[in-house]
C-alpha cells in the first residue's frame, strides 16, 4: 500500500534518527578507545595518531579527534577515487556529508564525555577500551539498518576488493593491516614510540564485527521491521525474482517435492527413491553446481562453505566485514541467494521433481504445486544407519549427527527465521526409522495422490 506523504515523512524521520543514533554510538565508542590510550580500531588509527600529534605540538584547538577523523576520511573517499577510476561513481561522493557528520559526533561525543577521568592503571584503560567495542558495535548495526549513507571505511574496503578481485573480508584486512602500518610508522617517526596506535587496536579489529554479528542476531529483524527495510539477502532474492526467476503459481498438474530431513534419516535415499518411482527429476548435488556458477562460487568453495556450516563462531568471526557493510554479501549469503534463484527457475518451468533440502520448503512455501516433508527418525536409528553408511563407530557417528543437525537448523534458522523440522511448516511428516526407505516412498506416494485430489489435479493418476 501507498504511504500517505505524512506517512512517507514519519519513516523517513524515524530512518534519520536510527542512522544518526547509530553514528553517535560509533562516535562515543571512538572517544572510550581514544581516552584508553590503547588506540582506536585500525580505520580510525591514522585520525587518532593525527590528533595525538596535534595535542603534543599545541596544535590550534580546532584540530580535534572529530576534525582529524573527518580529514582522514576525504582522504580514503580520494583513495576511492584513484583505485576505482572510472568504475566510480558520483553518488559515492556523498561519503563526504557522511564524513562530516561523523566528525561533527566524535567531536559532540568529546564533550559530553569530558567529565570522564584519565585512566591512571591499565586496567582502567582497559576497561575504557572494551566500553568501546559494544558501543561501536551498537552504532554500526544502528547505522546500516536504515541504509542511507555509508562510511569511507565501508567504502575502502569495498573499493580494494573491486580493484584486486578479493573477497571483501580480504580486503577489509588489506586495508586495516595498510592503515596499522601507516598510522605506526607516523607514530614512530615523530613520536619515536607508539602513541595512538597500540594493542588495542588490534582488540578493537578483532572484536567489534563479532560482537555486532551476535547483537544482529538478537536485534536486526526488529530494528529492520522498525525503519522498514529489508535485510541484504531479501533485496538479493527479490532483484532475482523481479528479473523474471518466478515461482510458477498457476497451479499446473505437476509437483515439486521439497524434502527436509534430519541427519542419518536417510532423506536422500528415500528421495532418489521416490524420484525413480514417480519418473522425476531428482535435484540434490546439481543445484550446488548450478548456484556456485550462478554465484561466481567454485564447487570447491561451495563444499568448503557447507563443511564448515557448524562453526558458527569461526563463521561470524571471518565474515565480520561482510555484517560492517551493506555493500557486499557474505560467501554463505551469495551461495543461499544462488540456491534459493536456482530453485526458482526449476519451479517455473513445466517439469515435476524432487529437491532436497537447501530451504526449498521455504522457498517455495506459496508455491501450490510444492508438497513439503519432513523425514525425521530416533536418534538411536540414526546413528546405526550412519554407523552402517560411513562406518563410524557408534561415538563419532553421534558426533557428526549432532553437528550437522545442529549446522541445519543455524543454517535454516539464520536464511528463513523459522525453527528447522517444525511440522506447522510441511505437508507431511514421517518417521523412517519406523517405517524403513521403501515403506517412506509408498507413504509419501500415497499422501502424494490424495494431496492431488484435493486440489483437483491429477499428475499421479497414472501410477
Amino acid at each position: 500500500m501507498k504511504k500517505t506523504g505524512g506517512e512517507f515523512l514519519a519513516l523517513w524521520i524515524k530512518r534519520i534518527a536510527v542512522y544518526l543514533a547509530g553514528l553517535y554510538c560509533m562516535a562515543v565508542g571512538v572517544v572510550f578507545s581514544a581516552r584508553s590510550a590503547l588506540g582506536v580500531s585500525p580505520v580510525g588509527s591514522l585520525a587518532n595518531v593525527l590528533y595525538q600529534i596535534g595535542l603534543a605540538s599545541h596544535a590550534p584547538d580546532w584540530v580535534t579527534l572529530g576534525n582529524c577523523t573527518t580529514a582522514v576520511y576525504c582522504l580514503y573517499i580520494l583513495a576511492e577515487l584513484v583505485l576505482l577510476g572510472k568504475n566510480f561513481k558520483p553518488a559515492m561522493l556523498l561519503q563526504l556529508a557522511a564524513s562530516l557528520l561523523f566528525g561533527q559526533l566524535v567531536n559532540l561525543a568529546s564533550i559530553m564525555l569530558s567529565f570522564l577521568p584519565q585512566p591512571g592503571t591499565y586496567a582502567a584503560q582497559l576497561g575504557y577500551l572494551l566500553c568501546s567495542v559494544p558501543t561501536v558495535a551498537v552504532g554500526v548495526m544502528l547505522y546500516l539498518s536504515p541504509n542511507i549513507l555509508p562510511t569511507p571505511g565501508e567504502g575502502m574496503s569495498l573499493a580494494v576488493s573491486d580493484r584486486t578481485g578479493a573477497p571483501l573480508s580480504s580486503a577489509k584486512t588489506i586495508f586495516d593491516c595498510s592503515l596499522v602500518v601507516i598510522s605506526t610508522a607516523v607514530s614512530l617517526i615523530y613520536f619515536r614510540r607508539l602513541v595512538g596506535v597500540r594493542e588495542g587496536t588490534v582488540i578493537c579489529a578483532l572484536l567489534v564485527g563479532p560482537v555486532m554479528r551476535q547483537l544482529q542476531k538478537l536485534c536486526q529483524t526488529g530494528l529492520l521491521r522498525f525503519v522498514e527495510r529489508e535485510n541484504k539477502v531479501d533485496r538479493a532474492l527479490r532483484a532475482a525474482a523481479e528479473a523474471g526467476y518466478l515461482t510458477d503459481a498457476s497451479g499446473r498438474p505437476k509437483i515439486i517435492v521439497a524434502i527436509g530431513r534430519e541427519f542419518g534419516a536417510g532423506g536422500c535415499e528415500i528421495g532418489k527413491k521416490l524420484a525413480e518411482k514417480l519418473k522425476i527429476t531428482f535435484y540434490d548435488r546439481q543445484i550446488d553446481e548450478m548456484a556456485a556458477e550462478a554465484g561466481g562460487l567454485s564447487m570447491a568453495e561451495v563444499e568448503e562453505l557447507e563443511s564448515r556450516m557448524e562453526r558458527a563462531l569461526v563463521r561470524d568471526f571471518k565474515n565480520a566485514a561482510y555484517s560492517m557493510t551493506n555493500g557486499a554479501l557474505s560467501p554463505e549469503e551469495r551461495l543461499f541467494v544462488a540456491q534459493t534463484d536456482v530453485i526458482r527457475k526449476i519451479a517455473a518451468g513445466d517439469e515435476s521433481c524432487v529437491i532436497m533440502g537447501r530451504c526449498a520448503d521455504y522457498t517455495l512455501y506459496d508455491d501450490p504445486n510444492c508438497f513439503r516433508v519432513f523425514i525425521h527418525a530416533r536418534p538411536d536409528a540414526r546413528v546405526r544407519r550412519t554407523m552402517a553408511k560411513y562406518g563410524l563407530d557408534s561415538r563419532e557417528a553421534q558426533r557428526q549427527m549432532e553437528n550437522t543437525d545442529h549446522a541445519r537448523a543455524e543454517h535454516y534458522k539464520r536464511f528463513t527465521g523459522r525453527e528447522y523440522g517444525k511440522q506447522e511448516y510441511y505437508h507431511l511428516g514421517l518417521d523412517s526409522g519406523m517405517l524403513g526407505t521403501d515403506e517412506s516412498v509408498e507413504v509419501i506416494i500415497s499422501m502424494l495422490r490424495r494431496w492431488c485430489a484435493v486440489r483437483g489435479t491429477h499428475p499421479l493418476s497414472t501410477l
